[in-house]
Protein backbone atom coordinates (compact mmCIF):
# COMPACT_ATOMS: atom_id res chain seq x y z
CA UNK A 1 0.00 0.00 0.00
CA UNK A 2 1.41 3.34 -0.88
CA UNK A 3 1.53 6.16 1.52
CA UNK A 4 0.16 10.12 1.33
CA UNK A 5 2.59 12.64 -0.25
CA UNK A 6 2.49 16.05 1.00
CA UNK A 7 1.94 19.84 -1.20
CA UNK A 8 6.17 19.93 -1.72
CA UNK A 9 6.43 16.35 -3.04
CA UNK A 10 3.58 16.79 -5.58
CA UNK A 11 4.74 19.93 -6.93
CA UNK A 12 8.62 18.54 -7.35
CA UNK A 13 6.11 15.64 -9.66
CA UNK A 14 4.23 18.38 -11.49
CA UNK A 15 7.46 19.90 -12.40
CA UNK A 16 8.75 16.66 -13.63
CA UNK A 17 5.63 16.20 -15.66
CA UNK A 18 6.13 20.02 -16.90
CA UNK A 19 10.30 19.54 -17.71
CA UNK A 20 9.24 16.25 -19.66
CA UNK A 21 6.16 17.83 -21.67
CA UNK A 22 8.44 21.13 -22.88
CA UNK A 23 11.24 18.92 -24.06
CA UNK A 24 8.44 17.11 -25.98
CA UNK A 25 6.87 20.27 -27.67
CA UNK A 26 10.54 21.57 -28.37
CA UNK A 27 11.44 18.11 -30.22
CA UNK A 28 8.14 18.26 -32.26
CA UNK A 29 8.47 22.07 -32.77
CA UNK A 30 4.88 22.29 -30.92
CA UNK A 31 3.64 25.47 -29.06
CA UNK A 32 2.84 26.08 -25.74
CA UNK A 33 2.72 28.49 -22.83
CA UNK A 34 2.52 28.93 -18.97
CA UNK A 35 -0.67 30.18 -18.43
CA UNK A 36 -2.80 30.82 -15.45
CA UNK A 37 -1.28 30.69 -12.35
CA UNK A 38 1.36 29.18 -13.29
CA UNK A 39 2.46 32.02 -15.40
CA UNK A 40 1.67 34.34 -12.79
CA UNK A 41 4.22 32.64 -10.83
CA UNK A 42 6.76 32.65 -13.02
CA UNK A 43 6.91 36.09 -13.88
CA UNK A 44 5.97 37.18 -10.04
CA UNK A 45 8.55 34.27 -7.68
CA UNK A 46 10.06 32.07 -10.81
CA UNK A 47 8.12 29.23 -9.07
CA UNK A 48 4.89 27.93 -7.98
CA UNK A 49 2.31 30.86 -6.42
CA UNK A 50 3.25 30.22 -2.47
CA UNK A 51 -0.83 28.43 -2.31
CA UNK A 52 -1.47 27.03 -5.89
CA UNK A 53 -0.30 23.59 -6.43
CA UNK A 54 -1.62 23.42 -9.91
CA UNK A 55 0.78 23.86 -13.16
CA UNK A 56 -1.04 25.11 -16.34
CA UNK A 57 -0.43 25.32 -19.92
CA UNK A 58 -2.09 26.18 -22.82
CA UNK A 59 -1.61 25.42 -26.39
CA UNK A 60 -2.96 26.42 -29.93
CA UNK A 61 -5.57 24.09 -31.09
CA UNK A 62 -3.68 22.62 -34.02
CA UNK A 63 -0.15 22.70 -31.36
CA UNK A 64 -2.61 20.60 -29.36
CA UNK A 65 -4.50 18.39 -31.90
CA UNK A 66 -1.08 17.58 -33.11
CA UNK A 67 0.03 16.46 -29.56
CA UNK A 68 -2.54 14.34 -28.79
CA UNK A 69 -2.09 12.32 -32.33
CA UNK A 70 1.66 11.97 -31.10
CA UNK A 71 1.38 10.80 -27.76
CA UNK A 72 -0.85 8.34 -28.73
CA UNK A 73 2.61 6.81 -31.09
CA UNK A 74 5.08 7.99 -28.93
CA UNK A 75 4.71 8.71 -25.30
CA UNK A 76 6.11 12.00 -23.84
CA UNK A 77 8.53 9.53 -21.16
CA UNK A 78 7.95 6.28 -19.05
CA UNK A 79 6.33 7.23 -16.28
CA UNK A 80 4.11 9.61 -18.27
CA UNK A 81 0.77 9.37 -20.25
CA UNK A 82 -1.72 11.57 -21.40
CA UNK A 83 -5.22 11.40 -21.10
CA UNK A 84 -8.54 13.23 -21.84
CA UNK A 85 -12.56 12.18 -22.51
CA UNK A 86 -11.39 9.96 -25.68
CA UNK A 87 -9.55 7.39 -23.49
CA UNK A 88 -11.18 7.69 -20.41
CA UNK A 89 -14.05 9.55 -18.45
CA UNK A 90 -12.72 12.55 -17.37
CA UNK A 91 -12.35 16.14 -18.92
CA UNK A 92 -12.70 18.04 -22.11
CA UNK A 93 -8.92 19.13 -22.34
CA UNK A 94 -6.11 16.64 -21.96
CA UNK A 95 -4.02 15.94 -18.91
CA UNK A 96 -0.31 15.08 -18.64
CA UNK A 97 -0.13 12.24 -15.83
CA UNK A 98 2.55 10.59 -13.67
CA UNK A 99 1.58 7.17 -13.68
CA UNK A 100 3.21 6.19 -10.61
CA UNK A 101 0.87 8.10 -8.53
CA UNK A 102 -2.83 7.46 -7.95
CA UNK A 103 -5.15 10.71 -6.91
CA UNK A 104 -9.25 11.24 -7.65
CA UNK A 105 -11.33 14.56 -7.91
CA UNK A 106 -13.08 15.06 -4.62
CA UNK A 107 -16.27 16.45 -5.94
CA UNK A 108 -16.71 14.85 -9.53
CA UNK A 109 -16.57 11.17 -10.85
CA UNK A 110 -13.92 10.88 -13.29
CA UNK A 111 -10.95 8.14 -13.82
CA UNK A 112 -8.76 7.07 -11.31
CA UNK A 113 -5.75 9.33 -12.30
CA UNK A 114 -2.48 10.56 -10.88
CA UNK A 115 -0.59 13.94 -10.08
CA UNK A 116 -0.95 16.02 -13.42
CA UNK A 117 -0.89 19.36 -15.59
CA UNK A 118 -3.25 20.25 -17.31
CA UNK A 119 -3.24 21.15 -21.31
CA UNK A 120 -6.07 23.34 -22.62
CA UNK A 121 -6.58 24.03 -25.81
CA UNK A 122 -6.71 27.92 -27.36
CA UNK A 123 -9.03 28.31 -29.88
CA UNK A 124 -10.17 31.20 -32.05
CA UNK A 125 -13.17 33.36 -31.26
CA UNK A 126 -15.68 35.48 -33.65
CA UNK A 127 -15.04 39.19 -34.08
CA UNK A 128 -18.67 40.04 -33.48
CA UNK A 129 -19.16 40.85 -29.80
CA UNK A 130 -22.71 38.92 -30.66
CA UNK A 131 -22.00 36.02 -31.82
CA UNK A 132 -19.28 35.45 -29.36
CA UNK A 133 -21.34 36.10 -26.19
CA UNK A 134 -23.59 33.55 -27.92
CA UNK A 135 -20.98 30.90 -28.84
CA UNK A 136 -20.20 31.81 -24.49
CA UNK A 137 -23.35 30.79 -23.43
CA UNK A 138 -23.39 27.72 -24.89
CA UNK A 139 -20.41 26.85 -23.75
CA UNK A 140 -21.37 27.76 -20.29
CA UNK A 141 -24.39 25.34 -20.60
CA UNK A 142 -21.85 22.51 -21.64
CA UNK A 143 -19.95 23.60 -18.10
CA UNK A 144 -22.83 23.21 -16.01
CA UNK A 145 -24.22 20.20 -17.78
CA UNK A 146 -20.53 18.37 -17.35
CA UNK A 147 -20.89 18.99 -13.42
CA UNK A 148 -24.54 17.40 -13.45
CA UNK A 149 -23.42 14.39 -14.86
CA UNK A 150 -19.94 13.97 -13.05
CA UNK A 151 -20.40 15.43 -9.29
CA UNK A 152 -20.15 12.56 -6.63
CA UNK A 153 -23.15 11.21 -5.10
CA UNK A 154 -23.58 12.50 -1.26
CA UNK A 155 -20.44 15.44 -1.58
CA UNK A 156 -20.79 18.50 -1.65
CA UNK A 157 -19.26 22.36 -0.58
CA UNK A 158 -22.49 22.75 1.17
CA UNK A 159 -25.15 20.98 3.09
CA UNK A 160 -28.04 22.41 0.93
CA UNK A 161 -25.46 21.56 -2.08
CA UNK A 162 -24.97 18.30 -1.20
CA UNK A 163 -28.85 17.38 -0.22
CA UNK A 164 -29.77 18.53 -3.95
CA UNK A 165 -27.33 16.69 -5.98
CA UNK A 166 -28.63 13.49 -4.04
CA UNK A 167 -32.13 14.08 -4.76
CA UNK A 168 -30.99 14.94 -8.90
CA UNK A 169 -28.52 12.40 -8.87
CA UNK A 170 -30.56 9.40 -10.75
CA UNK A 171 -31.18 11.75 -13.38
CA UNK A 172 -27.69 13.09 -13.53
CA UNK A 173 -26.31 9.60 -15.02
CA UNK A 174 -28.65 10.20 -18.10
CA UNK A 175 -26.84 12.01 -20.27
CA UNK A 176 -22.96 10.91 -21.32
CA UNK A 177 -20.45 12.81 -20.50
CA UNK A 178 -18.18 12.01 -23.35
CA UNK A 179 -21.15 13.52 -25.09
CA UNK A 180 -21.01 16.66 -23.78
CA UNK A 181 -17.40 17.07 -24.08
CA UNK A 182 -17.56 16.31 -27.62
CA UNK A 183 -20.06 18.55 -28.15
CA UNK A 184 -17.68 21.36 -26.65
CA UNK A 185 -14.88 20.40 -28.31
CA UNK A 186 -16.99 20.87 -31.54
CA UNK A 187 -17.70 24.20 -30.37
CA UNK A 188 -14.79 25.25 -29.98
CA UNK A 189 -13.63 24.32 -34.11
CA UNK A 190 -16.37 26.90 -35.39
CA UNK A 191 -13.40 29.49 -35.43
CA UNK A 192 -10.27 28.79 -36.47
CA UNK A 193 -7.17 29.86 -34.01
CA UNK A 194 -4.73 31.01 -37.11
CA UNK A 195 -7.75 32.85 -38.98
CA UNK A 196 -9.01 34.91 -35.56
CA UNK A 197 -8.37 38.22 -33.98
CA UNK A 198 -9.31 36.97 -30.90
CA UNK A 199 -8.73 33.37 -28.93
CA UNK A 200 -9.30 31.62 -25.57
CA UNK A 201 -9.42 28.81 -23.59
CA UNK A 202 -13.60 27.68 -24.52
CA UNK A 203 -13.25 24.30 -23.18
CA UNK A 204 -12.92 25.44 -19.68
CA UNK A 205 -12.43 28.71 -19.62
CA UNK A 206 -13.70 31.84 -17.46
CA UNK A 207 -15.53 33.63 -20.65
CA UNK A 208 -15.84 36.02 -21.46
CA UNK A 209 -13.09 37.60 -19.22
CA UNK A 210 -10.43 35.70 -21.05
CA UNK A 211 -11.15 37.08 -24.56
CA UNK A 212 -7.52 37.52 -25.72
CA UNK A 213 -5.72 39.12 -28.56
CA UNK A 214 -4.11 36.15 -30.58
CA UNK A 215 -1.22 38.78 -31.06
CA UNK A 216 -0.74 37.44 -27.05
CA UNK A 217 0.64 34.61 -28.47
CA UNK A 218 2.10 35.19 -31.55
CA UNK A 219 5.99 34.99 -30.07
CA UNK A 220 7.05 34.06 -26.92
CA UNK A 221 10.21 33.77 -24.19
CA UNK A 222 11.75 31.63 -21.80
CA UNK A 223 10.99 32.22 -17.88
CA UNK A 224 12.02 30.86 -15.16
CA UNK A 225 9.99 28.44 -13.23
CA UNK A 226 11.47 26.22 -10.08
CA UNK A 227 14.61 26.54 -11.62
CA UNK A 228 14.26 25.92 -15.43
CA UNK A 229 12.93 27.95 -18.09
CA UNK A 230 9.61 27.45 -19.85
CA UNK A 231 7.62 29.56 -22.56
CA UNK A 232 5.44 32.22 -21.88
CA UNK A 233 3.41 34.44 -24.22
CA UNK A 234 5.20 37.48 -25.34
CA UNK A 235 3.35 38.92 -28.43
CA UNK A 236 1.63 42.11 -28.47
CA UNK A 237 3.29 43.62 -25.31
CA UNK A 238 5.17 46.50 -26.85
CA UNK A 239 2.10 46.82 -29.48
Amino acid sequence: MGRKINDAEVRKLELEILINFSKYCEKYNLRYFLAYGTLIGAVRHKGFIPWDNDVDVVMPRPDYDRFMELVREERIGEHFHVLDYHDVKTFPFAKVIDNRTRLSEKYLVTYTMGVYIYVFPLDGLPDDVRKRKRLEKKAAIYYKLYAFTNYRFNEGSTKLKKAIKNIMYPFSRIISSRWICEKLNKLCEKYSFDQSKFVTNIVWGYLPSECISKEVFESSDKCEFEGHFFNIPVGGVNG
